[in-house]
């Protein structure tokens, strides 16, 4: 007999989470993979600034470290029960860590000891990405911008716009940067951050229905140098520019139409997609897409974050705990190490 365990677990508490999941494993509802670490809490952002070091984060205070390049998982102490929504390494000893309620929390030696730092606002943080171990950036609600310059001693506004939500901000280096989120907004500096311009992205009323009527959301993007910027969202819909954003094409990547919230590459062939139940490769950048084989199948998971380790390959995490592996250049193949 088939049984298909439909949950959600948003709303329990950590404990309760864990008194059912063990109750499910004993009674055969899931299976029990003794070779996996046990990982419960969902997984929204990892970042590896080299092969053999990684970081992961998400609900209730989670960031979890690897030494390993990936095999291996440890969670340290961050001092918060907050979600954090993404986390970002420069080097081996610089991080930060960002999520509800305005929540900045920085670390100067791996994450072994995390302090928290100021934000400007008390806005649910989205992504953050640096540059260097001074320089970085976060995107927010209501279309807000924070920088800082001195590592997180100090994060100002650099930018707002309309009440939309930024979801995601990359550099391809510390002068070109991209911002996208709701109703296909994408915003773009050439300076660092000193002035942004809207590319793209509407919202409004039909004056026929009264609906809202608006861009397609972006949920994420990678920016490979200055000219080339690729973007994923809701019903697999996927962007890119090869001009620095003076137009975008859509790319038909065979993708099902479900959110795409993640993107990676290794800024020079592979580029790699995944979101609810999908998760697609290309090795030409961006020709051709391949569905990647999964130890065990994860066809109704979610994913929704990849990072490159450099020659090691990728990872890619996302509910449940959920952390997938693969080995070498051609991301063909994948097996999870968490569950």
């Amino acid at each position: 007999m088939n049984v298909r365990l439909v949950l959600s677990w948003s709303d329990l508490p950590r404990t309760a989470f864990r008194v059912l999941l063990c109750l499910f494993v004993l009674s055969g509802l899931i299976p029990n993979f003794s070779q996996a670490q046990k990982i419960y809490d969902d997984l929204f952002s990892v970042t590896f600034p080299n092969e053999k070091e990684g970081w992961a984060s998400g609900r209730w205070g989670c960031v979890l470290h690897t030494a390993d390049r990936g095999k291996s998982w440890v969670r340290l102490n961050t001092g918060t029960d907050l979600t954090l929504s993404s986390v970002f390494f420069v080097d081996s000893k610089n991080g930060w860590a960002v999520g509800e309620e305005g929540i900045i929390i920085h670390t100067k030696d791996g994450g072994k000891n995390w302090e928290k730092q100021k934000s400007p606002v008390r806005f649910f943080h989205m992504k953050v990405f640096f540059v260097s171990p001074l320089k970085g950036w976060i995107v927010s609600e209501q279309t807000h911008i924070l920088h800082t310059s001195d590592g997180g001693k100090t994060w100002t506004v650099q930018f707002k716009d309309q009440d939309f939500i930024l979801k995601s901000i990359s550099f391809s280096d510390p002068l070109h940067g991209w911002a996208v989120g709701e109703f296909g907004y994408i915003y773009h500096t050439r300076n660092g951050g000193n002035t942004w311009e809207r590319l793209a992205g509407e919202y409004g009323l039909s004056v026929k229905t009264g609906e809202i009527e608006g861009g397609t959301f972006l949920f994420d993007v990678k920016a490979l140098d200055p000219q080339t910027v690729w973007a994923v969202g809701i019903d697999g819909y996927v962007i890119k520019t090869d001009n620095g954003g003076k137009t975008w094409k859509e790319v038909k990547t065979g993708a099902p139409k479900t959110q795409l919230f993640c993107i990676g590459s290794d800024r020079k062939s592979s580029l790699l997609m995944g979101g609810f139940g999908a998760f697609l490769y290309s090795s030409d950048r961006g020709r051709t897409w391949k569905t990647p084989q999964f130890t065990p199948p994860a066809t109704y998971d979610w994913f929704y974050g990849i990072a490159n380790r450099g020659q090691a390959g990728f990872v890619a995490v996302g509910g449940g705990g959920m952390i997938y592996i693969n080995e070498g250049k051609n991301p063909s193949n994948w097996n999870r190490v968490a569950y």
